[in-house]
């Protein structure tokens, strides 16, 4: 096991009970404070794919047991070889479950060992997964991809990988976000799940 009773419940303090957004229509967007991005920008857990100084910057949080977050991952290629101007930023935001907690320890033990040049193939692997993405599916797959499984599991239940846990989620408290996917786009936040056509369309809005 990943996780002891006690780091579990320290994990689940940070979870909530928020289902996953389903809509046929793109959310609305809504205004954010550019402070409450930067905030959301200075993550020390944050993922930062796509161009490194792109024209627009989209944030997404997102957790490893929402179906509209993976349906959002297997379109991420797509869209990035679409939008090559696009920083993209992936936020580990695990409030679905007691599992959702433990993949993403082990998520961002991986992270901090191999860095976020390596983390893209990761997230996209967990996605791939059928069923409940837990602690023990996620070390397997970051062994797969070349993971030392007892660092991993040293650094999962670590005091640093709670404390990036706790600030991934105050600033989705703060932000608003009461489900996953969410996503920052420009200055604007959209609250549940977008199309791949969507999001394109909330880029060109972000441009102008």
């Amino acid at each position: 096991m990943i996780l002891s009773r006690r780091v579990l419940l320290a994990g689940l303090a940070l979870s909530g009970t928020k289902a996953p957004a389903f809509a046929q229509s793109a959310p609305e967007p809504q205004m954010i404070p550019v402070e409450l991005i930067d905030n959301a920008l200075n993550l020390p857990s944050i993922v930062r794919i796509g161009h490194p100084h792109g024209d627009v910057i989209m944030v997404e949080y997102f957790d490893y047991n929402c179906p509209w977050c993976k349906r959002s991952a297997q379109s991420l290629p797509d869209l990035l070889k679409a939008e090559p101007e696009l920083s993209y930023m992936l936020v580990n935001f695990a409030v679905l479950s007691p599992q959702s907690v433990a993949a993403t320890r082990a998520a961002l033990a991986y992270l901090q060992l191999y860095g976020p040049e390596r983390y893209l193939p990761l997230h996209l692997a967990l996605f791939a997964l059928r069923g409940t993405v837990d602690g023990e599916r996620a070390l397997a797959e970051a062994e797969k991809l070349g993971g030392d499984r007892t660092r991993m599991t040293e650094i999962a239940n670590s005091d640093k990988t709670t404390g990036w846990m706790k600030d991934a989620f105050a600033t989705g408290s703060d932000l608003g976000l009461v489900a996953t996917p969410s996503f920052l786009i420009g200055t604007e936040a959209y609250v549940g799940g977008m199309s791949l056509e969507q999001k394109r369309e909330a880029i060109a809005r972000a441009r102008g």
